[in-house]
C-alpha cells in the first residue's frame, strides 16, 4: 500500500465507524407494556408458603407488595390506579408502622403523612433507609426524630430501589389499598417487600 492510499483510506475508515457508532446508540429500542382493562394482573398478595419464623410471638401477615420496574416517562401512559382492599373500620385505627425489607435490595420508604385528621394536605415528606434483607424476620417499628411514628387512613407510602435498578414497590394508600397490612393485635400497620 502506498502512502498516498493509506491517507484516503484511514480516514474513510474512522468515519464510517463513526457514523455506525452513532446510529447504533441513536437505534436503541424500547418495548413497553400496556395492560388494557380486559387483561387481569397477577396477584400480587399470593406468596409462596413461608417458613416458620424463628419467633413465634410475632408472625408476619402473608401479603407482600412485589416490584415494579418503572416505564419511561410517557405522555400517552395512563396512571395506576391502587387498588382498593376491603377496608374496615379497624384499618382506618391509628398504628405505628413496621416494615420488612425481604429484597436483595437497598430501598427507600418514603411517607406522605395527612397533616391533620381527615385532612387533604400532606406534611412534608419523611423516609428511611434499609439495607438488603433489612428487617427480614420480624421487620422493624419505624419512628420519626421528633417521637412515635402514627399512620392514618390515607397516608402515602411508596418504596423503591436506591440501586439503580428502577424498581419500587407501591404507592400505598393506608386503609385503602391491600398494603400495609392491619395488625390489631399489636395496633400496628405491617408493610413487608418481597423481590
Amino acid at each position: 500500500m502506498t502512502n498516498d492510499f493509506k491517507l484516503k483510506l484511514y480516514p474513510a475508515v474512522i468515519g464510517v465507524l463513526g457514523v455506525c457508532l452513532v446510529a447504533l446508540l441513536l437505534s436503541r429500542i424500547e418495548v413497553e407494556v400496556i395492560q388494557t382493562e380486559a387483561s387481569t394482573p397477577p396477584d400480587v398478595t399470593s406468596s409462596p408458603a413461608r417458613s416458620p419464623s424463628a419467633s413465634p410471638d410475632l408472625e408476619l401477615p402473608p401479603s407482600v407488595a412485589s416490584p415494579t420496574s418503572t416505564p419511561d416517562p410517557s405522555p400517552s401512559g395512563v396512571p395506576a390506579i391502587p387498588e382498593p382492599s376491603s377496608a374496615t373500620g379497624s384499618e382506618a385505627s391509628l398504628g405505628s408502622l413496621r416494615v420488612s425489607n425481604q429484597t436483595n435490595y437497598p430501598i427507600r420508604i418514603a411517607l406522605l403523612h395527612q397533616s391533620g385528621t381527615g385532612s387533604s394536605t400532606f406534611a412534608q415528606p419523611v423516609h428511611w433507609d434499609f439495607a438488603p434483607e433489612e428487617g427480614r424476620t420480624k421487620g422493624l417499628i419505624l419512628s420519626l426524630p421528633n417521637g412515635d411514628l402514627r399512620l392514618r387512613s390515607g397516608d402515602v407510602l411508596v418504596a423503591f430501589a436506591q440501586d439503580g435498578s428502577r424498581r419500587y414497590w407501591g404507592p400505598y394508600m393506608v386503609g385503602e389499598t391491600s398494603l400495609p397490612v392491619w395488625n390489631a393485635t399489636a395496633t400496628e400497620w405491617t408493610l413487608i417487600l418481597e423481590d
